[in-house]
C-alpha cells in the first residue's frame, strides 16, 4: 500500500493532463447542449459584474496619475510664464530707459473666408469683413495659430480681399529666429518661396523658424511665417538663398483673423 502512493505521486502531472484533456473534449462535445449554453451565460454575465469594479479602480488610478502629470506640467508651464513676464517687464523697461518707442498695438477682427481665387495674376481670398467692421486696406492676415497668411488689398462695405502669402507678387520683410538676420520673403519660379541677399557669414541652418520683422507698417513684428527649408550654395562668396516652407496652409483656411 505504502508503494501505490509514490507511483501514483510520480504519475500525477500525467493524470491532471488526460483529465484536462478529457474535460476539454466533453465540453467541446457538448458545446451546443442548451446545459452549456445556459452554463456559458452564467459565466460570462458574471464576468461582466467583475469586470465593472475591476474597471473603474484602473480608472481611479490611471485619473490619480493623469492628474499628477498635468500638476507637474502646470507647475514647469507656470514657472516659464512666471520667466517670460520678468522678461517682458525687464524689457520694457529697459526701452523706456534707452528711450525706445513703445512697440505697436492692435486688435484682431475675425473673418470667415467666402472663396479663395487662385490665378495668374494673383493668389488671393474674399472674407466676411469690410470696411463698415474696421478693416482697412493693407491690413495684415494672420489664421487661428497666428500665422501669417497675407495682406488686405482691396475692401467694400463687407467684404474685403486678401492677397496670399504664397502669391508671386507678395513680399514681406522677415526675420530669421535663431541668428536674427534680416530679409525680403518672395516666391521665384525657380526655387519657391526664398529670403534673398542673406549675407554669406549668416548662421542660418535647416528648421530654423521664420518671423516677421516688424520693419514695416502692415505687418508687427513676430508673427510666424514658417520654416528654413534649405540653404542655396554662396553666389559670388558674398550672399546665399534661404529657402523656407510656409507655415499656413491656404488650402483649409475657415477663418481668419485681420490686424486692426
Amino acid at each position: 500500500m505504502a508503494s501505490t502512493a509514490p507511483s501514483v505521486s510520480r504519475y500525477k502531472s500525467l493524470i491532471n493532463l488526460v483529465t484536462a484533456v478529457g474535460l476539454s473534449l466533453l465540453i467541446i462535445g457538448s458545446n451546443a447542449t442548451p446545459l452549456m449554453v445556459r452554463v456559458r451565460g452564467i459565466v460570462l454575465e458574471s464576468s461582466a459584474y467583475l469586470y465593472v469594479p475591476i474597471k473603474w479602480i484602473e480608472t481611479i488610478f490611471t485619473i490619480e496619475k493623469d492628474y499628477r502629470e498635468l500638476q507637474q506640467r502646470h507647475i514647469k508651464a507656470q514657472i516659464e510664464l512666471n520667466k517670460s513676464r520678468t522678461l517682458l517687464n525687464e524689457n520694457q523697461r529697459l526701452r523706456k530707459m534707452l528711450g525706445f518707442k513703445n512697440e505697436k498695438q492692435f486688435d484682431v477682427i475675425p473673418a470667415n473666408v467666402l472663396s479663395d481665387i487662385g490665378s495668374q495674376t494673383m493668389n488671393s481670398l474674399t472674407v466676411d469683413q469690410g470696411s463698415e467692421d474696421g478693416v482697412t486696406l493693407l491690413s495684415g492676415v494672420v489664421d487661428s495659430q497666428a500665422q501669417l497668411v497675407g495682406k488686405v488689398v482691396a475692401i467694400s462695405p463687407h467684404t474685403a480681399l486678401v492677397q496670399l502669402v504664397n502669391d508671386k507678387n507678395f513680399r514681406v520683410s522677415v526675420r530669421e529666429m535663431r541668428s536674427r538676420d534680416v530679409g525680403i520673403l518672395s516666391y521665384t519660379l525657380k526655387t519657391g518661396y526664398v529670403i534673398q541677399d542673406v549675407p554669406k557669414n549668416a548662421e542660418v541652418i535647416a528648421g530654423d523658424s521664420v518671423l516677421t520683422s516688424g520693419f514695416s507698417d502692415i505687418f508687427p513684428e513676430n508673427i510666424f511665417v514658417g520654416w528654413v527649408s534649405a540653404i542655396s550654395p554662396v553666389v559670388e562668396d558674398y550672399v546665399k538663398t534661404v529657402r523656407v516652407d510656409l507655415a499656413s496652409d491656404f488650402n483649409r483656411l475657415e477663418e481668419v483673423f485681420i490686424l486692426k
